[in-house]
């Protein structure tokens, strides 16, 4: 059974609550995971997590995008709108 007081070990965990978080939590498992002697079990749960938290940054990143376009779109009403993304 999973231990419940230990989010960075559930690749299904909490989502973070920004982006600096995220990328705090990727940093420490990076750390975590460079350690020679990690358990390959913990190994698996810890690039788990990492990718599920990359997927939600790359995420972060392309609504970002989209919205900087908008505004940068209005600001100039000759423009034509951005795209939309895939």
């Amino acid at each position: 059974m999973a231990d419940p007081g230990a989010p960075t070990d559930d690749p299904g965990g909490p989502e973070p609550a920004g982006y600096a978080e995220a990328m705090a939590e990727l940093e420490a498992i990076l750390t975590e995971i460079e350690d020679d002697a990690v358990d390959v079990d913990v190994l698996t749960r810890k690039v788990a997590r990492a990718a599920r938290l990359i997927r939600w940054c790359r995420g972060r990143i392309d609504g970002a995008r989209v919205d900087v376009e908008r505004i940068v779109a209005d600001l100039d009403p000759d423009a034509d709108p951005p795209a939309e993304g895939p």
